[in-house]
């Protein structure tokens, strides 16, 4: 699999990696053998890296990859990015020093890492950025080993810009996809001020696999079932219908074309797809090449 360098870190990551929210409890119930298994076979198959946080499932995603980390003979090779700052079950941000740095020791301690190799304040606003809180004990865990680098993951194209101009932060995350492409204008200017970019939900939160509908039934606890509404459902529908047209064409599944459209792009180093099964982790590390001139032409939003 191609590999190529985020931004400022130096980090060689796989244009493919592991996006571990779906393994958190966050789409619902999840099995850990099963989320076990998809690690195993997402590293087997090519990629290199993981990237998580500890607010999906209240750290129950990372606990799953330390346990995970602690059967490969090669745990060294395998990168590891997490994120703190957002309780995904209280709905409360919060990036001052004290809080930051003690989601860092709980999660270098479900990790079972000395090192973290890319941390992430996830989700902050303009605002938290502009004041800094963090940054100065991110620099001081750098020093001392805690983490290799550090960087935001964040909602909007204005935010990108600000990380850019900010200068401070050595990458960003933000979702990139097919329906959602707004921030393709602000992922090259990133990409010219050596910033890496971490494409998340190339997918849709499944929605561009072809598999959900305005009658999808959401178990219990899915987070999932307030974007992909049956209005917004409604609104990706043509899309939808595009990509499954081009897809045909190319004798490849839906799902398949929305993650190489990202990978498409020049100014994503690397691309998180949520994955929750073994055969799920085979079929993505299989979806790493650029699509075809023509069909990416048809697909790049140019509104």
């Amino acid at each position: 699999m191609e590999k190529r360098i985020l931004g400022s870190t130096g980090l060689e990551v796989t244009v493919i990696g592991f996006g571990a929210m779906t393994i958190g409890e966050i789409y619902g119930p999840v099995d850990d053998s099963e989320s076990n298994r998809a690690l195993h076979a997402s590293i087997d198959n090519g990629m290199n890296f993981i990237d998580t946080s500890d607010a999906y499932g209240q750290g129950h995603s990372e606990s799953v990859i330390g346990k995970f980390l602690k059967e490969r003979k090669d745990n060294e090779d395998i990168l590891v990015f997490t994120k703190g700052g957002n309780n995904m079950v209280t709905g409360e941000y919060n990036y001052t020093p004290e809080y930051i740095g003690n989601c860092l020791e709980a999660s270098l301690k479900r990790l079972g890492v000395d090192r973290i190799d890319y941390y992430q304040l996830h989700n902050p606003t303009i605002d938290n950025m502009m004041a800094e809180d963090s940054y100065a004990l991110l620099d001081k865990a750098k020093q001392d080993g805690k983490i290799a680098h550090w960087g935001v993951s964040v909602n909007t194209k204005e935010e990108c810009d600000y990380v850019t101009e900010q200068g401070t932060a050595a990458c960003l995350q933000m979702e990139y996809n097919i329906i959602s492409q707004e921030a393709t204008e602000a992922f090259s200017r990133a990409k010219s001020a050596n910033v890496g970019i971490i494409s998340r939900v190339p997918l849709k939160r499944g929605f561009l696999s072809g598999r959900i509908d305005e009658t999808f039934e959401f178990v219990e606890g899915d987070r999932r079932s307030r974007i992909l509404s049956a209005d917004n459902i409604r609104k990706f529908q043509s899309k939808l219908n595009k990509l499954r047209n081009i897809s045909s064409q190319l004798g490849i599944s839906p799902a398949e074309t929305a993650i190489r459209f990202c990978v498409s792009n020049p100014d994503v180093s690397c691309v998180i797809p949520g994955i929750r099964t073994e055969e799920q982790a085979k079929q993505n590390c299989m979806s790493c090449e650029p699509l075809p001139a023509e069909a990416l032409k048809q697909l790049i939003d140019v509104n």
